[in-house]
């Protein structure tokens, strides 16, 4: 992916991975994660969906998860299982943990698609591996533990067995310190194994095969039917689809011309397919632009007419009117929440 290089400050908007670009995680999570910070609560930009790494940066940075990664263990616990959407209600209402690994699995990456996932049996053990799917850099650790904290409070939920010592949280990293690990949680520190080969979760296979308290097939199988749906969107829609070519820009926005046929149709299909999804190009460029916009007021002391020309508008006054419909709230207030949560308290 070819970008401009432009200077945003202390940092580039270049310096990252394309793949930090690239939607990965649900938007649900950013807001959970925004009120643990001293970040603006906006609301993210469009429809709830994906969203990409450099959108969580500014509340990973709040938050030091890169010098405090063990902070991840807290805000994975502080993510309820009901958040996780399709994933996670399926799995409260499978037959048995198995079942449920096995349903989270499928649906993962509808919600966190930073790590694939697998699920297997070893031996008397029941595991969920997580893999990170691009290089996460600093922010590997917390965005481990926040994954593997997550999933773990939905197996608390499903089976009261699977909140006992017999269950390990397993990470390929180094204990950490007594002085860095965090002094209020409601997990014991035992159930955490370090020097691990992968990062992931195991329960012994009694545990993982016992009858769930909460299954309920039927609604078992109607949100499988809503998990496959939103597996479908969330990887293969014709929004999804148009939201990674706009995040490959380089100097100038594709046109919806130029959008129909790098995806080899033509603009009514993509117009006529947009409007199934209750989306038209413009409300995804509107978001783009805004997500960059965020981005540049962030990170940068640039003026809001430089912002404006960087992203595409012809002026100062419509590039304020569009960010102000898609985020609740003016550049210029953005701003100032954001430095104003990046002084020392």
């Amino acid at each position: 992916m070819s970008r401009t290089s432009r200077a945003t400050g202390t940092t580039t908007y270049d310096e990252h991975p394309s793949s930090w670009f690239e939607p990965s995680i649900h938007s649900t999570y950013l807001q959970i994660l925004t009120k643990r910070t001293s970040l603006p609560s906006h609301s993210p930009a469009g429809q709830p969906r994906l969203l990409s790494m450099v959108d969580f940066l500014p509340a990973l940075e709040a938050l030091h998860a890169d010098e405090n990664p063990e902070t991840g263990i807290e805000f994975g616990l502080a993510i309820p299982a009901t958040a996780h959407g399709s994933m996670g209600l399926s799995g409260l209402s499978s037959d048995t943990l198995w079942d449920a690994m096995g349903t989270m699995v499928r649906y993962a990456p509808i919600r966190n698609a930073l790590f694939s996932y697998q699920c297997f049996r070893r031996g008397e053990a029941a595991i969920i591996e997580f893999r990170p799917r691009m290089n996460l850099g600093k922010y590997e650790k917390f965005m481990g533990y926040t994954a593997v904290l997550a999933v773990y409070n939905i197996y608390k939920a499903i089976s009261e067995d699977a909140a006992s010592d017999a269950t390990r949280l397993l990470f390929p990293w180094k204990r950490p310190s007594k002085a860095s690990w965090p002094q209020t949680l409601s997990v014991s520190d035992t159930i955490f194994d370090f020097d691990m080969p992968f990062i992931g979760i195991q329960v012994p296979w009694e545990t993982a095969m016992q009858p769930s308290p909460s299954a309920d097939p039927d609604l078992c199988e109607r949100l499988k039917m809503v998990g496959e749906n939103d597996l479908t969107k969330s990887t293969g829609s014709t929004a999804t689809r148009v939201r990674h070519l706009l995040r490959q820009k380089s100097t100038v926005w594709p046109s919806l011309q130029e959008v129909a046929d790098k995806l080899a149709m033509s603009k009514r299909t993509i117009i006529r397919k947009l409007e199934s999804e209750n989306l038209s190009y413009q409300i995804l460029l509107d978001e783009a632009r805004t997500e960059l916009a965020c981005w540049f007021l962030s990170k940068s002391d640039m003026p809001l007419s430089e912002i404006a020309e960087q992203i595409g508008f012809s002026d100062q006054a419509n590039f304020t009117r569009s960010f102000r419909r898609v985020q609740g709230c003016t550049p210029s207030q953005y701003k100032a929440d954001c430095h104003r949560a990046s002084e020392p308290s």
